[in-house]
């Protein structure tokens, strides 16, 4: 038997176990194992946080999209002609004014 096969044998067999050679380096073996729980539980915490972070950008954009067409609807309605027609569609009695204010300006000049 070669040596090559004596190692495999050797580990394999469970020969290694019986002979402590695993026993001498078990503390180093849980210390590895140790690290790659550590390892694993980090990347699923940033992987999660990666995945929350990605749903909180998408619903700010579709809130951002919401406010932009809530704002133009509004600035529309806005308009003169478009609550004038709101009234006459209600069936209200109320019209625009025939003599809108005006602005009255005075001599003086504002803060001094």
């Amino acid at each position: 038997m070669g040596r090559k096969e004596k190692v495999i044998s050797t580990l394999f067999g469970g020969q290694a176990l019986l002979k402590g050679v695993i026993s001498k380096h078990l503390s180093f073996i849980l210390f590895i194992f140790l690290l790659l729980i550590i390892y694993i539980s980090l990347h699923n915490a940033v992987e999660k946080t990666l995945l929350e972070n990605y749903r909180m950008e998408k619903e700010l954009q579709n809130l951002h999209a919401e406010y932009t067409r809530k704002a133009a609807d509004l600035m529309q309605l806005s308009e003169r002609q478009q609550i004038e027609k709101q009234l006459e569609a209600r069936g209200s009695l109320l019209k625009a004014p025939a003599n809108p204010p005006k602005w009255i300006k005075s001599g003086k000049e504002p803060g001094k």
